[in-house]
This record gives structure tokens, C-alpha cells and sequence, in this order.
């Protein structure tokens, strides 16, 4: 987005993103050197920012978003509420929009940050739950990032942000959402914890047969939920117990399925490349990554043992 060493023009800059804010240099700072990267896609952004100097920042109530912060090296201080946080690589935090917050943000401080809409979490929590949310929903500002409920979450948006790098448009953010949802301390847990309904084995057939036959399209846990009469939440937890996996990750082993059939008997110059995006893979590095895990050896390598078979 910019780079600038000027205070003000950082202020204006970054308020253009965010939201309106007071930013300070503080003592023995000379000079900033402020750089922000911006990608949004829906009701997300992927940034990266610096300030080049230790600087006091009070936005207030952030109302519109939730922030996750993520710092790279460094540390900041960072208050939301009545909770500070001593933020570093190993602890991570997300601003509640309804609470004020004020940060430090030391010299050698570089963050990742995620911005997401308010009204896109709620409406997340509340399809996956089937319940009217009455309170907003608040988090527990600091996130441990090596902790083992969040490593689900943590590959998903370093993939993410992998994407973004490439200059490849991040995918949906639902699945995201649901699963720092689930791991990350807030006051809806308790509605996770309670066991929901199982499904029926017929409502397990539709999801199937859905899986099954529209492997190629981009579905979502939220279409699979509906073909099945359930909601998204019992469709996880009955998925989960069935077969260990959830609908969206039995939805790849499907596409990967397909893909080794296809390189196994190819047609005329098919390639690689042609076969995982018909079949609804995006990226391809982690295609190849997935499918390997899946079978033992690399898409080209199916592709050339079955052509020096039956060419």
C-alpha cells in the first residue's frame, strides 16, 4: 500500500484501511520507516505492517472489525479492554471491536495482521450453531500460538498468507473463521462444547452423494449442511465420528481420488496442471503437496509411469 517515513502520512494511510486513529512517536524514536501490504478478499484483509520506530497507537473501539495481530519478531504492548498483552511471536492477540484498545508498537515490531468483518463472524458463529447470538462475541485477547487446539487455524492462514505472497487471491475465509471460532477462547466455547445432535444415516447419504457428485464445484460446508437437512455444526461433529475427517477435508480426499484415477489412465496430452484444475484445485503446489501425502509420489510421477505403461 505505501512506505513513508512521514508520521502523518502514515496516520491518513493506514486510517484509510483500518479506521480513524491517534498515532505518536515516542521518545527516542528519530525517524519511522512505516510500510503496510494489503490484500482483502470478502470480509477479510491479509497485511503485513512496520512502523520503523516505537510508536503509541489509540484507535479506540475498533466497531467495524475484528484484528488479529501476529508479530513476526519484536514486541508491542497492547490493551483491548481491561486485559494487556505483552505480544511477541509466541503471543499473538486479537482485538474485540466493542472494546477500546491502545497499543505499543516498539522499534523492532513487524505484525501480520487479519482483518475481519464483525457481522461475518457473527453470521459464521451463528449458521454453524443454529442459534441467535444475543451479545456480541468476544475473544480472549491473547492468542498462544504454539498452542495445539490453534494448529488447525495456524497452517490454514499461513497457507493464506502463502497465497497472498503469490499473488494469488486468498480463499473463502469460512472454514477459517470457524476454526479460530472453535480453538480460540471466547464467551460462545460453551456452545461448542455442548455434543450436537448426530446425523441420520440418510442425512450422511445426501452428504455423501453431494460430495461424491459435485466433488468439482465449489462447495462449502454451508452447501453440504443444506443438502443433508443439518446444520453445519452437527454435519462436523457426525463427519468427524464417521470417518475422522470433516466434510470439507473428505471433499478434497474426493478431488484427490479423482485426480489419481485421471493420471492413472490419461487421455491425450492431458497434464498435470489441466487434470487438479478441472478438479477444482486452485493452487497446484499444494495439490501436489496433498496428493503426495495421499499416495506416496508426486502427480507428474503417476503421470509418467502410467504413460510409460501404456503408450
Amino acid at each position: 500500500m505505501f512506505r513513508s517515513s512521514d508520521l502523518d502520512c502514515a496516520r491518513e494511510m493506514v486510517a484509510r484501511k483500518y479506521c480513524a486513529h491517534k498515532l505518536d512517536i515516542l521518545p527516542g524514536t528519530s525517524q519511522l520507516d512505516v510500510v503496510h501490504n494489503h490484500v482483502a478478499t470478502d470480509d477479510l484483509s491479509f497485511n503485513y505492517m512496520r512502523y520503523g520506530g516505537k510508536v503509541e497507537i489509540k484507535p479506540g473501539e475498533l466497531e467495524e472489525f475484528y484484528l488479529i495481530q501476529i508479530p513476526l519478531r519484536g514486541r508491542a504492548q497492547v490493551k483491548n479492554g481491561h486485559q494487556i498483552v505483552d505480544s511477541s511471536p509466541e503471543f499473538a492477540t486479537i482485538l474485540n471491536p466493542d472494546l477500546k484498545t491502545e497499543m505499543v508498537w516498539h522499534a523492532d515490531c513487524e505484525m501480520l495482521l487479519v482483518q475481519i468483518d464483525a457481522q461475518r463472524v457473527k453470521a459464521e458463529a451463528e449458521q454453524f450453531l443454529g442459534r441467535q447470538l444475543k451479545s456480541p462475541i468476544r475473544f480472549e485477547p491473547t492468542i498462544r500460538m504454539k498452542a495445539k487446539q490453534l494448529e488447525t487455524w495456524r497452517q490454514r492462514l499461513r497457507h493464506m498468507f502463502q497465497d497472498a505472497d503469490r499473488d494469488v487471491m486468498p480463499t473463502s475465509g469460512s472454514e477459517m473463521i470457524l476454526e479460530l471460532l472453535q480453538a480460540a477462547p471466547s464467551n460462545i466455547q460453551c456452545f461448542f462444547d455442548a455434543r450436537p445432535t448426530e446425523l441420520a444415516n440418510n442425512q450422511m447419504k445426501r452428504a455423501m452423494e453431494i460430495i461424491k457428485s459435485q466433488f468439482d464445484l465449489d462447495l462449502t460446508l454451508d452447501d453440504i449442511a443444506r443438502a443433508a437437512g443439518a446444520s453445519p455444526r452437527a454435519l462436523q461433529y457426525s463427519f468427524k465420528k464417521a470417518y475422522n475427517l470433516t466434510p470439507m477435508q473428505m471433499l478434497r480426499l474426493e478431488r484427490l481420488r479423482w485426480a489419481r484415477h485421471l493420471l492413472l489412465a490419461p487421455g491425450p496430452n492431458q497434464t498435470v496442471t489441466q487434470i487438479a484444475l478441472d478438479l477444482g484445485f486452485q493452487h497446484l503446489g499444494r495439490f501436489a503437496q496433498e496428493y503426495r501425502e495421499a499416495f506416496g509420489e508426486t502427480p507428474n510421477q503417476t503421470l509418467s509411469t502410467s504413460k510409460r505403461q501404456f503408450d
